[in-house]
């Protein structure tokens, strides 16, 4: 299991009229996560825009929450390579405080590789292809599981 562990410190900007961590705010330690993972294995997301022409729009994105993270508290973000694809990865995320460790927040991202001039879906890059297939080749396939999407 890859793991990669980041922290963020929760400011003012973060919080809602309730005085705990917007609930939209999730996703964005969820990007923070993911970019740090991928930051770490070596793989800079800038690079893939510039020098291959394709990005990475999240296409799916579930959140669980489980207790709030107040103004000031410290979130530790615990990203895992869940699954991929040619195509796709698949992140999960655990949100904790990092404090007294209380898990926060429960998640799952998927990312699907598309090209920056049309927006048409494609392989991802060889150095990412290449890293995942390296470090996880037991995850290939392995997609974010479709329970909640499919129930409606």
């Amino acid at each position: 299991m890859v793991r990669h562990t980041t922290e963020y410190r929760i400011l003012f900007r973060d919080i809602d009229s309730m005085g705990v961590l917007y609930y939209g705010r999730y996703l964005h330690l969820f990007e923070l996560g993911r970019t740090e993972w991928l930051r770490e294995e070596g793989l800079r997301y800038r690079d893939m825009q510039d020098e291959e022409g394709c990005m990475l729009p999240v296409t799916i994105a579930e959140c669980r929450y489980l207790a709030p993270l107040r103004y000031d508290s410290l979130a530790r973000i615990e990203t895992t390579l869940h699954g991929w694809s040619s195509a796709t990865i698949g992140f999960r995320h655990e949100v904790r405080d990092g404090e007294s460790g209380v898990l926060c927040a429960t998640g799952m991202v998927e990312v699907g590789c598309c090209r920056i001039a049309d927006w048409r879906p494609t392989r991802l890059p060889a150095p990412y292809r290449e890293l995942l297939a390296r470090i996880a080749p037991e995850l290939r396939h392995r997609r974010i599981p479709r329970a909640v999407l499919e129930s409606e």
